[in-house]
């Protein structure tokens, strides 16, 4: 569970060190090459235990290893462990064979020990991770997080140094990704020796992956990565280091990378059309596994009307939202789940099974609108959409608000832009009418959207029920004899029935949009999860 509620990332800045000799090829001289990248977040941590911001887990991404790992194409490839196994006993128990050349950056050999105590210990009550709940899938997770068994209780054993078995609960399909985005291990010397301040600092930061961080701690606006020489796959890391600095805005962006202090960043808004006239052969647009929506407060006697949430989505031309407003690569959103997650059992991706569309169609946005004035008995109605202050967020609000306009000079969305911090917090607390949300996951199922608008859903802020919702998404859980079409047909039923009910309004689906200098190779960016820059290459 990654699982941001803001896109976030990057990187830059320092010298670059050349080095230059008589009879130096090309690929020699780029050799010690310092790679320049921006980072919108500091990192607060890279403790796996601990780690919860979408810069830390992305720092942890590069300088950790666990059983298994995404390479650059997002695919799901052996780490740690030596293949991609098989759970047996109904998908619920996975037994790893570890490589024995895996090592700590202080030299010592990474075991199956390593990982059990990493996962008892983000599970004991006594570590109060917010990670905690990561690991939830696993046998005894319930009774060892609540203190009511010890964490030898938990579903992981191990079976010999370099052997070690997990037990889910229940089966997971998506289990795969899981283990490769969110099981790390933990260097047991260090964390005896250091403690509290294990992952807090540079000087206490333990690496088993191909990079360690340097010059870092929590409040640091720049630190590096440093090839970690003992990684076991050293020998095929081409850049060995990389410089980051926070960067808060894309434009100050768009200016290093203009300037030539920067071999990467990330950028959006309005300045992905004036980076593709600038930088046209190094502008990259990739779909991204986020969907913006419109979480509606259900204690509220407005926003709670069904007849009012449907004026607003039909309303919505997503198509001219994200080609003229958004201008950033984003696209419209079909349904809650994002395109390109998820394909159903004839190959067709998973928002082709679902329907009713959402349409844009401003008769039916003016018939709903006209129920919901006789429903709420009154003629003018009004409600507040909370945003957060970043520039492509108020635009999508500012578009909101002119269509609802157009359904009728009667019905006025007031608009508040707060920091997103403050905006979750008033979410948390049911302090608002209607948002804007972003939303994003680790695994390309589609339960974790639709557990947007499920009863113990994460960040169900709206607090929406509905019986014959709720009993679809106790079925997709159900995964016992489950077989993946099956589940298929019972997500798009479900996403169906979501654009039908609208618990949540689907708008649009991110975007990722760098700037990469062309002269590296192997540096991607997939549809879920982080680049790794473990696979990038001077040309």
């Amino acid at each position: 569970m990654k699982r941001s509620l803001l896109l976030s990332l990057g990187i830059l800045t320092a010298g670059t060190l050349l080095l230059s000799g008589c009879g130096q090829n090309k690929a020699d001289s780029n050799k010690n090459k310092t790679f320049k990248t921006t980072a919108q977040t500091n990192v607060i941590t890279v403790d796996p235990n601990r780690a919860t911001d979408i810069g830390s887990n992305l720092a942890i991404n590069q300088v950790l290893e666990g059983l298994y790992k995404q390479n650059n194409q997002g695919k799901i490839v052996p780490s740690i462990a030596t293949k991609i196994v098989k759970p047996t006993s109904h998908g619920t128990v996975y037994t790893f064979n570890l490589r024995k050349n895996a090592k700590w950056n202080d030299g010592s050999r990474v075991t199956a020990q390593d990982f059990a105590a990493s996962f008892r210990r983000q599970v004991d009550p006594k570590t109060k991770s917010q990670r905690a709940q990561h690991l939830a899938d696993f046998a005894g997770y319930q009774q060892v997080s609540t203190g009511k068994a010890p964490t030898s209780q938990l579903g992981v054993k191990v079976l010999g140094k370099y052997k070690l078995q997990i037990r889910l609960s229940h089966a997971v399909p998506y289990y795969n990704y899981v283990i490769a985005t969110q099981l790390y291990p933990i260097n047991r010397k260090d964390l005896a020796k250091w403690g509290s301040q294990y992952g807090q600092n540079s000087a206490h930061a333990s690496s088993d992956g191909a990079y360690e961080i340097k010059n870092w701690n929590s409040s640091s606006d720049t630190w590096n990565l440093v090839k970690n020489k003992d990684y076991y796959n050293a020998g095929k890391v081409s850049i060995r280091k990389i410089n980051f600095q926070v960067v808060k805005t894309p434009q100050t962006s768009l200016q290093l990378f203009k300037s030539g202090d920067l071999d990467e960043t990330q950028i959006s808004g309005s300045l992905v059309s004036d980076a593709k006239r600038q930088f046209k052969k190094e502008v990259v647009v990739n779909k991204y596994g986020q969907v913006a929506f419109i979480p509606w407060n259900n204690y509220h006697k407005t926003t709670r009307n069904l007849n009012l949430r449907r004026a607003i989505s039909y309303s919505l031309d997503r198509q001219s939202l994200a080609k003229n407003v958004l201008k950033d690569g984003s696209i419209a959103a079909q349904s809650v789940v994002p395109e390109g997650e998820v394909k159903d059992a004839g190959g067709k991706d998973f928002n082709a099974g679902v329907t009713p569309k959402l349409a844009y169609n401003l008769t039916k946005a003016r018939h709903y609108f006209a129920l919901a004035q006789q429903q709420l008995g009154k003629k003018k109605i009004s409600f507040q959409l909370l945003t957060a202050d970043t520039d492509a967020y108020k635009a999508v609000a500012e578009y909101i608000q002119a269509q609802a306009k157009k359904v009728s000079p009667d019905l006025n969305v007031s608009v508040r832009s707060i920091p997103l911090e403050q905006e979750i917090s008033d979410f948390t607390n049911h302090k608002f009418e209607a948002g804007t949300l972003g939303w994003s996951t680790d695994f390309p199922d589609p339960i974790d959207y639709l557990n947007l608008a499920a009863k113990d859903g994460t960040i169900n802020f709206t607090e929406w029920t509905n019986a014959k919702y709720q009993s679809l998404i106790n079925k997709i859980n159900d995964t016992a004899d489950q077989k993946p079409a099956q589940r298929v047909k019972l997500q798009q039923q479900a996403a169906s029935l979501l654009n039908q009910l609208q618990g949540v309004t689907p708008l649009y689906q991110y975007a990722s949009v760098h700037l990469r200098t062309n002269k590296v190779t192997g540096l991607d960016y997939p549809l879920i999860g982080y680049q790794k820059y473990e696979y990038a290459k001077w040309k």
